[in-house]
């Protein structure tokens, strides 16, 4: 193993702390190569830039600094992302911690994306069809945030990924404008035990699936719900309003469905500022 291997042996088995991605920075930037000392800058800097409380002002000379590294090498650091299949990626404190690629390429690619980078997040596309295939996928279990927004996807896609045993660490799913129904929300209910942001907007949901959520215990861990652009009426919403459930949850988007007064006032009674039921 070479000394970079081990430095990123570290760094993948510690995603969260930041040690070893700045002594991995400190030996490239003690290198004579002005690329792997720029690499080590742009760790540094970002590793500053996550510090940051949220809100508070970001320096701009570390700004300016963060995007001339990246415009001048962000290709070259990229290129073995865009080997193994990935259409974009995303640099958090000096890494590829997020990418978007199609779902084949992920199947077939994921021991070496891993191995790669501490990715945490991935974006799917044409993942139609392969939803068994992705579920079964081990590497996703260091996965926090899924996307798989526009892909077509119906309840028997949602029951294979929600009794995938290798999600049990996810804390986002994102399936907008799919075509997800009742029986598909019931199934996520059910698995994803670490599930707190699901946006499930523009959809088919309706009454059925917005009464099971009322009845989950989910309900009360999910920090942001979107249900907006669906097919939940007054009976929904009044089963939410009811729920024992809601006093815990983050915000909710009921937004675009026809959802009456009653439904509506009912849900500002129980939820006040935390929920969106108009436009």
């Amino acid at each position: 193993m070479t000394h970079e291997e081990a430095f990123l042996l570290e760094i993948l088995e510690a995603p969260a702390d930041d040690l070893p991605r700045r002594v991995y920075a400190d030996w490239l930037m003690d290198r004579p190569d002005n690329v792997a000392a720029a690499r080590g800058e742009l760790i540094h800097i970002q590793c500053d830039l996550a510090r940051l409380a949220a809100g508070e002002a970001r320096p701009a000379h570390l700004v300016q600094r963060e995007r001339e590294l990246l415009g001048a090498h962000g290709r070259e650091w990229g290129s073995a992302f865009h080997r193994l299949g990935c259409r974009c990626w995303e640099y958090r404190r000096g890494f590829v911690e997020g990418v978007g690629m199609p779902a084949s390429a992920l199947i077939g690619q994921a021991a070496a994306l891993f191995r790669a980078a501490p990715v945490d997040e991935i974006k799917l596309y044409e993942a139609g069809g392969l939803l068994p295939d992705i579920a079964a996928c081990t590497h996703l279990s260091r996965v926090r945030v899924l996307d798989l927004e526009k892909n077509d996807l119906g309840d028997a896609d949602l029951d294979a990924l929600s009794n995938s045993p290798h999600l049990a660490r996810l804390r986002g799913l994102l399936l907008w404008s799919n075509r997800v129904g009742d029986s598909g929300l019931r199934s996520l209910l059910g698995g994803l035990p670490a599930l707190e942001r699901l946006d499930l907007s523009g959809n088919i949901i309706g009454d059925g699936g917005a009464e099971s959520l009322s009845f989950s215990p989910a309900l009360s861990r999910f920090r942001l719900v979107d249900l907006s652009s669906n097919q939940i009426g007054d009976q929904g919403a009044l089963a939410l309003a009811a729920s024992a459930y809601a006093g815990s949850l983050g915000w909710i988007d009921l937004a675009r469905n026809p959802i009456g007064t009653a439904g509506q006032a009912a849900l500002r009674d129980k939820l006040a500022g935390r929920v969106h039921v108009t436009g």
